[in-house]
C-alpha cells in the first residue's frame, strides 16, 4: 500500500512540476543567409501572461563564418499590449550591439558551425494579461548582410507579482 502512496505522490509532484513554466515565449525566425535585407522585418508576438510579474528579455542571433563584420546592429521595437487597462500602452525602441569577432577575430558564441549570440534586451513588469509585439530588423549600413541565420526572442518571469 505505501508503493502506491509514494507512486501517486511521485506523479503528482512531476504534475505540478511540469505545469511551472518561468518561459512565456521562445522562438526564433530564420533570416535569409545569402541575404538579410534591412527592410525584411521580423515580427514576434508574445501572448498574453497568465500571471503577472517581473519579465527578462532576451535577443538570440545565430551568426555563421560567412558574416563580414564585426559587430551587428539590431533595431528591436517593442509595444506592450495592457488588455486589462492597468497601463496605457507603450512602445518602446532600442539598439542593440553585438560583438560576433572577438579582437583575434574567432566567431563568438556557442556552437561548431553556426554559433549563437544571446543578450539581454529588457526587463519589465508585466500584469496578468498583457502582451508584446516586437519586431527586429538589422540596422547595418549595408542593404543586405549575410551569414545570419536565425533570429529569436526568449520572455522568462523572474520573479512574481
Amino acid at each position: 500500500m505505501s508503493k502506491i502512496k509514494i507512486a501517486a505522490l511521485c506523479i503528482v509532484m512531476a504534475v505540478v512540476t511540469a505545469c511551472y513554466q518561468s518561459t512565456a515565449y521562445f522562438r526564433y525566425f530564420s533570416t535569409n543567409m545569402q541575404g538579410w535585407e534591412r527592410d525584411s522585418v521580423l515580427h514576434y508576438h508574445v501572448p498574453a501572461v497568465r500571471v503577472g510579474g517581473y519579465f527578462v528579455e532576451e535577443i538570440g542571433v545565430r551568426p555563421s563564418a560567412k558574416y563580414p563584420f564585426k559587430q551587428l546592429s539590431l533595431v528591436v521595437n517593442q509595444r506592450i499590449i495592457s488588455t486589462n487597462n492597468s497601463h496605457s500602452d507603450l512602445f518602446k525602441t532600442d539598439t542593440l550591439t553585438l560583438d560576433v569577432y572577438d579582437a583575434e577575430g574567432r566567431l563568438q558564441g556557442k556552437g561548431v558551425d553556426l554559433r549563437q549570440l544571446v543578450t539581454p534586451l529588457k526587463g519589465l513588469r508585466l500584469q496578468a494579461g498583457d502582451s508584446i509585439s516586437l519586431s527586429i530588423r538589422h540596422n547595418m549600413r549595408r542593404y543586405a548582410i549575410e551569414g545570419i541565420s536565425d533570429v529569436g526572442v526568449k520572455v522568462t518571469r523572474a520573479y512574481g507579482e
